[in-house]
């Protein structure tokens, strides 16, 4: 009977080894003849994107403001009749403005500050800097907006430059958000 068992054994294991090296084979032609039925099929066939989902971008804006042609700004000041700035008797007396175009993102106030010292000697003594018709506030959110920058000057000690132009000082221009109080609807 042991002969028996070992002759099914070894018939079982032929049988195992036999279909093995067959089997799979046979299969693995059978599934690339079918992909290739589907592939070719596929080349006809276009598939489209499908949007699965959509979603928003968002990002954190800051303050933002500017002014037009900064480098390009500068006041140029001209001798008047120094009773025309208020000032009768301070001989010579100059005055000049600028119109400054600015946007901002945010309701702004503007500031500015004038620094006397424009070469060797300081000629400007006495100055008067300041916004026409005290507007120096903007809306912010519309695009250029105009303000007008005006400076007026007495005792200026003109006998410190030689004759010609001159810089006489430097403007700093400042701005900051309008506090709730100050916004208009």
């Amino acid at each position: 009977m042991k002969n028996a068992y070992r002759v099914i054994l070894i018939g079982l294991a032929v049988l195992g080894i036999v279909y093995a090296s067959t089997g799979p084979e046979k299969k693995t032609k059978e599934v690339k003849n079918k992909t290739e039925e589907v592939e070719e099929k596929s080349k006809d066939f276009f598939y489209e994107p499908v949007d699965l989902c959509k979603f928003p971008v968002s990002m954190e804006v800051g303050y933002f403001a500017t002014i037009k042609e900064c480098n390009k700004r500068e006041i140029k000041l001209e001798q008047v009749d120094c009773r025309s700035i208020g000032r009768d008797g301070d001989f010579p007396c100059y005055k000049g403005s600028d119109v400054i175009e600015v946007r901002a993102n945010f309701p702004a106030i503007f500031n500015a500050t004038i620094d006397k010292s424009g070469g060797d000697e300081d000629i400007l003594k006495e100055v008067n800097l300041y916004w026409e018709n005290g507007v120096n506030t903007i809306q912010g959110g519309t695009g250029w907006e105009e303000l007008k920058l005006c400076l007026d000057a007495w005792g200026v000690e003109i006998w410190k430059s030689p004759v010609g132009t001159v810089k006489v000082g430097e403007i700093t221009i400042g701005v900051k958000p309008l506090d709730e109080t100050q916004i208009e609807d």
